[in-house]
């Protein structure tokens, strides 16, 4: 009651005044219906003039005729019931966007409050905004991570579907990365913490959550297209009905079956349902607008690292100088000794590439060797002495002390190295295919090439079929990379336009000729210089997954999860968004126009034409809430649906 009074208000009345008119006390129903239109259609009809004062065109202009209309004429009982339509509309709407919002609201309710630290062999409880870089936090079975950082101490399952929308949990080890706003499954984990609370992912996530729902929906962007016309098209049936009739309750009954409840409720219903529905599947979208644009891109433009990329250089391949008078045998057993001492001297860098040689001995599962003597000239290369500790006939050829070089050309000569003629001809080789090749030198000698890529993301094959089903006509890749690299990608992503060594102001212009030309433009990317060519496009969408930087600040949208078929999820759910929106919109317009029909013959009463219109009301709201159906997207980017 206190917070939808009028409608609830209006209902009560209406009934006192049926069981007053029951009761043979017609006067008083009369009076009461009277009071319902002067106390309810007085703050309707003052809301709607001042919206019309700030030059807004409002489609409650036809409902706000109706009431005044009723009050004229006497009709005071479809006048009550105009007023409880109208009021109770947008009581449904308050309702239908509070529901749709849930996920949205759960996201930012959930969030992490207190985490546990250790103090004097003690554990204790402090607010999670005052969690610092470095501290050391303890987070117990099924409580929420309340920071990002790295596992110190313990192994469980972490569970990160709120974040990323991924169902299945992770199984966390000691040196694995742990995200805040992800759940520990299992057990006790010990989290040293690599950024504050308050720049936390979780954190930024809920802010981007909070500026999704502080951007009102376009409530009427998309109804205005309809709503000016709707409006005349009334007025003038209004007219007619009352000029071949010579009765002004005729018109009446055709501007009480023609209040626009289902056009102004189709949109806002519908498009709020689609934010929510984008929030459980991992993609946070930051106002109604977007949603609406989403349905209606053609063109979707793509960035090449990070996006159709992982991003990270893993390495790839080991090539050693003597391989071809090896056996295959001697050569794996050369390969997983030149990658581990490698890796050894690498693990003390901190250097991107250095990570990437670290991280794929480990996959191998090579045991590291502490590196002594360690020396790095940063972005060029590493030394460091290795004591490798072999036994028995490998001890003669590659057991004792060994110095380790790891890195390019200039490095290796700085060091006076002699580069094998055969390893620079292959590094040209590789360079010119986008690949890093690093030297690598035992004991002043160069003996092999570690070779590192981008690695293309494993499910960008199924793409741009995926778009294309979803109606996406055209689709275009702007990368800084050479041809050569971003041919290699555009057709293994069956890409239609490829343009390479793409500055971002050349982004920009690609998009914004594209935009010229009346085409609505998806631009997906994840760095800093993407996002002159996000804020650019129609709608601009950011990979978030690897932090939200100045991407997600520009974008319309973000994307929590590494999975890049989700663009796909993010265009199905706002094309089904607008379809049901202007679904809402036809059938609301469509069955009023019949029924102004019949009112406009006389054959519908004002009164009996406000309930009729209520009726209306109510489908329009069902069908608008259609929205929310799961959305599933298979590995080969094919969506299949079920309601929840």
């Amino acid at each position: 009651m206190l917070q939808h009074p009028l409608p609830i208000g209006s209902l009560l009345l209406l009934l006192i005044s049926f069981f007053c008119w029951l009761g043979g006390r017609t006067d008083i129903a009369s009076w009461i219906l009277l009071l319902i239109v002067l106390f309810g259609g007085i703050p309707l009809v003052w809301e709607t003039i001042k919206q019309m004062a700030r030059g807004e065109f409002s489609i409650d202009l036809i409902a706000i005729l109706a009431i005044t209309g009723s009050l004229w004429m006497g009709e005071y009982l479809a006048g009550a019931f105009i007023v409880l339509m109208l009021s109770g509309g947008k009581s449904l709407e308050v309702y239908a966007l509070r529901r749709a919002r849930r996920s949205l609201s759960a996201l930012a309710e959930r969030a992490p409050r207190q985490a546990h630290i250790w103090e004097e062999e003690q554990l204790i409880d402090i607010p999670a905004e005052a969690i610092n870089v470095g501290m050391r936090v303890v987070v117990k079975p099924g409580e929420i991570i309340p920071v990002d950082g790295a596992i110190e101490e313990g192994e469980s399952n972490v569970s990160e579907a709120d974040l990323t929308g991924e169902p299945l949990p992770v199984y966390k080890v000691p040196g694995m990365l742990v995200l805040s706003g992800s759940v520990n499954l299992d057990s006790i984990l010990s989290v040293r913490a690599s950024k504050s609370n308050v720049e936390s992912k979780y954190a930024q996530i809920v802010k981007l959550v909070e500026e999704a729902q502080e951007q009102k929906a376009p409530i009427h962007r998309l109804a205005d297209r309809y709503s000016v016309v709707f409006t005349v098209v009334t007025i003038l049936f209004a007219l007619v009905a009352w000029l071949f009739s010579k009765d002004p309750i005729y018109a009446l009954a055709v501007l009480v079956v023609a209040t626009p409840c289902p056009l102004i409720l189709a949109t806002p219903i519908a498009i709020m349902s689609g934010i929510d529905l984008a929030a459980r599947h991992g993609i946070i979208v930051k106002s109604g607008a977007a949603i609406e644009q989403l349905g209606e891109v053609d063109v979707a433009v793509f960035d090449k690292t990070g996006t159709l990329t992982l991003g990270i250089p893993q390495v790839t391949e080991m090539l050693l100088l003597e391989e071809q008078r090896l056996s295959t045998e001697e050569r794996t057993l050369w390969e997983e000794r030149l990658l581990r001492l490698a890796a050894s001297v690498e693990q003390l860098s901190t250097h991107i590439l250095a990570n990437a040689i670290v991280d794929a001995a480990q996959e191998r599962q090579l045991t590291l060797i502490p590196a002594s003597d360690f020396q790095e000239v940063f972005g060029k290369g590493v030394q460091g002495t290795v004591i490798e500790n072999v036994s028995g006939v490998e001890q003669a050829s590659m057991g004792g002390v060994t110095v380790v070089a790891v890195g390019n050309r200039s490095f290796m000569r700085q060091l006076l190295i002699t580069l094998p003629p055969a390893l620079l001809e292959e590094r040209e080789r590789r360079t010119e295919q986008g690949q890093i090749a690093s030297f690598v030198a035992l004991d002043g000698h160069c003996v092999g090439l570690i070779v590192l890529e981008d690695v293309p993301r494993p499910e960008l094959a199924g793409l741009a079929p995926a778009l294309k089903r979803e109606g996406i006509t055209e689709t275009v890749l702007l990368t800084g990379d050479s041809e050569i690299v971003a041919e290699q990608i555009g057709d293994l992503a069956h890409i239609d336009r490829v343009v390479a060594r793409c500055l971002p102001e050349e982004k920009v212009h690609v998009i914004r000729e594209y935009v010229k030309k009346k085409r609505k433009v998806l631009m997906v990317g994840d760095g800093v210089n993407d996002a002159p060519a996000l804020a650019s496009a129609t709608v601009g969408m950011a990979l978030g997954a690897q932090g939200l930087t100045a991407a997600a600040s520009a974008a319309d949208a973000v994307l929590l999860s590494t999975e890049i078929l989700r663009v796909v999820s993010a265009v199905h759910i706002g094309r089904r968004a607008l379809r049901i929106a202007l679904q809402g919109i036809w059938l609301g317009m469509g069955l009023s126009v019949i029924a102004m029909c019949f009112a406009a013959y006389g054959a519908i009463e004002p009164a009996v034409g406000a309930i009729l219109q209520e009726g209306i009301d109510v489908l329009v709201i069902l069908n608008a809430l259609r929205v929310g159906r799961t959305v599933s997207l298979h590995a080969n980017g094919e969506i299949s649906r079920k309601r929840t």
